[in-house]
């Protein structure tokens, strides 16, 4: 039996395959799907992208993907999954989606829909306007892909192979979509110019304090921890720091009972707001996985990095080789350098 997590190139978003194989054959998990250019981009969308390449390749097998997790509604997420599901031949590929939907939470909080909130398919015709397309969960239906209920921290399922503890949202995250949901703009200040990586990891060190995300996007953000055979795993999407760390809590996690993982998606693409010291103080892992091609925020924040190096001896694992080169100064990279490395698949086999 193995586990292989497959971290695709999502430009700057994330795109996250995990796939088991044992005894009764292969599940195919995917957890978010980038950005719209994942799927295809270039001129008239000639040019396939990590994530079309993916299911082609899930097409050639004659499988399937099982369950797609879509964490939340920032289109580093699930911009390229929307644009593949309205593709012919690709959709049917999609048994399940676990998603928290406007008219999941408004019916959870028995709260007025939100028509604004309908989330509709990408459309590549001028003439068309957005709210003139499909609707997502109209496509669902149409494609008779399996729904769950609303996602919630502290939740247990299973689910094919694997467990799944949800840790992310909890209820007051979910409370705070039930409004017309803000569409967040980008601050020229948080273009990938803009970044701490001329900062030395003692200067980071020495003078570090936490503060906590304030996305409503994020704050929503489903994160879980993931179990089968003897492997766990954290996937974090863009998850609020203090929400997980609670989590942990109610887990009976803590500094001195640390939660022992194989690999950790980091929250926020490497956002110093979404990963502290004291989560990390939590946690054991051997891969401390970060999604970015650095292309937009200044992300990852070197601060992080200097945090996951001070708090254990696991590798902090790229996808693009560019971010991995840009962590360290010259005079860092003979005692660091050996704690970095870019990776595209990584593989947990398990003796049955």
């Amino acid at each position: 039996m193995a586990i292989s997590v497959r971290v695709l190139k999502a430009n700057h978003g994330d795109c996250i395959l995990v796939t088991h194989k044992g005894p009764h054959g292969t599940f195919n998990l995917l957890i978010d799907g980038g950005n719209a250019g994942t799927f295809k981009y270039g001129q008239q969308d000639r040019m396939k992208g990590e994530l079309c390449k993916l299911l082609d390749e899930i097409k050639a097998l004659n499988q399937h993907i099982d369950l797609v997790i879509l964490t939340h509604i920032d289109d580093d997420h699930i911009g390229g999954l929307l644009k593949a599901l309205k593709s012919p031949g690709y959709g049917q590929l999609v048994k399940s989606v676990w998603f928290n939907s406007s008219r999941l939470i408004t019916d959870h909080f028995s709260f007025p829909e939100i028509p604004a909130n309908d989330i509709y398919l990408p459309d590549s015709s001028p003439d068309t306007s957005v709210r003139q397309g499909k609707k997502f969960e109209d496509l669902l239906d149409e494609l008779g892909v399996e729904r769950s209920h609303i996602i919630m921290a502290g939740q247990k399922i299973v689910k094919g192979p694997f467990t799944f503890k949800i840790l992310s949202p909890n209820e007051t995250q979910l409370r705070k979509l039930l409004c017309i949901w803000p569409v967040e703009k980008t601050s020229p200040n948080t273009s990938a110019d803009v970044t701490d990586y001329s900062l030395s990891l003692e200067q980071l060190w020495v003078d570090d304090s936490f503060e906590s995300d304030t996305s409503i996007a994020n704050g929503s953000s489903i994160a879980f921890m993931l179990q089968a055979d003897d492997q766990r795993m954290l996937f974090l999407g863009d998850a609020y720091d203090t929400c997980i760390v609670e989590s942990l809590k109610q887990l009976g996690y803590n500094e001195q009972n640390k939660l022992q993982l194989s690999l950790v998606k980091i929250s926020h693409h490497g956002s110093q707001y979404n990963t502290s010291s004291d989560f990390l103080s939590m946690i054991s892992a051997t891969h401390y996985v970060i999604s970015t091609n650095g292309a937009r925020h200044g992300l990852p924040n070197k601060r992080t990095i200097a945090r996951i190096l001070a708090a254990g001896d696991g590798k902090i694992c790229f996808n693009y080789p560019e971010v991995a080169a840009s962590m360290l100064l010259p005079n860092e990279q003979h005692q660091y350098a050996g704690r970095l490395d870019v990776v595209g698949q990584i593989e947990f086999e398990h003796d049955a």
